[in-house]
């Protein structure tokens, strides 16, 4: 009876230990490692406007990084607490943020926080041709699709609006007009023609077929005034400020072009009694001279690469389209044409030239290849007069 005693006792005790098992000593660091660390962002995307980036954008933050189509969301994890910065990139030219990029986001352990940018975006003209025509009775600017279809009007007033270059990221386009009465101003536009914007001041005379240009990072564009008795070439920046003037002589200076490189602006003067091609420095300095004959030689534009100046020149008999190296060496005709071929500009890749010509009888835009093969494409063919194309530099 006694060892029955003894034997449930210690069957009781067993069972008590097992069911206390739990409560032995323990690990303190257990609840330590159940607790997160980390949190993460959630990244909101949405885009207005024309030309919206399909590539999307990436979205970074403290080391993490996604892509994120342009109107959408991405989560990024693993984030330490704390501030952050939240940043938006990959952005296109056309397109900005509204609103502060990077934005500080304080990230907690567990949570997930949220942000959102917003970005807008300009109409670019890609794939386009800025050309002047009176096909609806007065001139006017149009863009053009590169094989002459789609031309679309972006001014329509009763004054003179003359076609100027197309900005180097496709956002703008410059042209001239006398819409401010007696005097003929420099403007710009954005690419669908809206908000124009007078660039010279009171007094000013540009002169609208003496063609402008953009230097090669849009900060400023050179132009051609006849405010002082003769006509002079300036440079003024792309919001109106800072305007200079590059030559000063009793020599008529037109039809300036900036090198792709920044370094140097060709031209054209008749300092010599005829129209002699040169370079010089932005600010006006080391004139060079690169042809010199008896001979009309005249709108030179550079090469998208610089390695070639295309112009016009009647050393054959009537205007037709050249090209010479930029020391004014290896010169070769391009066109033969009974007609007056002029004002060329090239594509974004060096292949082909659009110029204007009249050998329809009327002023019309044509195109060829930039080594003068193959047959020349008229682009606009109407009654019109169509003028001075400029080929955007965005494709």
């Amino acid at each position: 009876m006694r060892r029955l005693i003894q034997l449930s006792t210690l069957f009781m005790t067993l069972l008590l230990v097992a069911a206390c098992g739990d409560d032995g000593p323990t690990n303190d660091n257990n609840n330590d490692d159940d607790q997160p660390t980390t949190g993460a962002v959630e990244v909101t995307t949405s885009s207005t406007g024309d030309d919206i980036d399909a590539d999307g954008y990436t979205a970074s933050a403290d080391g993490a990084s996604k892509s994120v189509s342009s109107s959408g969301t991405v989560i990024l994890a693993g984030l330490s607490e704390g501030d952050v910065n939240t940043e938006l990139s990959g952005i296109a030219g056309n397109c900005s943020v509204s609103g502060s990029n990077p934005q500080t986001v304080t990230i907690t352990a567990g949570d997930t926080t949220s942000t959102s940018f917003t970005v807008e975006c300009q109409a670019v003209a890609d794939g386009k041709i800025a050309f002047s025509s009176n096909r609806d009775g007065d001139t006017e600017v149009f863009l053009m699709n590169t094989d002459g279809s789609s031309p679309t009007k972006l001014t329509d007033n009763t004054a003179a609006d003359f076609a100027g270059p197309i900005s180097p990221d496709g956002t703008k386009v410059a042209f001239t007009s006398d819409r401010g009465g007696s005097t003929t101003h420099l403007y710009v536009m954005d690419a669908d023609g809206a908000n124009v914007q007078q660039l010279t001041a009171a007094g000013a005379q540009v002169v609208p077929t003496d063609i402008a240009s953009w230097s090669p990072d849009g900060s400023e564009l050179a132009f051609v005034d006849s405010r002082s008795g003769n006509n002079e070439i300036y440079t003024i920046g792309a919001d109106g400020s800072g305007e200079q003037r590059l030559t000063n002589n009793s020599a008529r200076d037109a039809f300036p072009h900036w090198s792709p490189d920044g370094s140097k602006i060709v031209y054209a003067s008749n300092t010599d009694g005829d129209y002699e091609i040169y370079t010089m420095n932005p600010d006006g300095t080391g004139r060079q001279q690169l042809t010199s004959d008896s001979y009309n030689n005249a709108t030179p534009r550079w090469s998208p690469d610089g390695s070639t100046i295309v112009f016009d020149s009647n050393r054959s008999g009537n205007q037709l389209l050249y090209t010479m190296n930029p020391d004014g060496t290896g010169v070769q005709q391009l066109t033969n044409d009974p007609a007056t071929d002029a004002y060329p500009s090239w594509s974004p890749d060096g292949s082909e030239l659009a110029f204007t010509s009249y050998r329809d009888g009327n002023g019309e835009i044509y195109k060829i290849n930039a080594d003068g093969s193959g047959i020349p494409t008229n682009l606009t063919a109407n009654g019109a007069g169509d003028l001075i194309p400029y080929w955007s530099p965005v494709e």
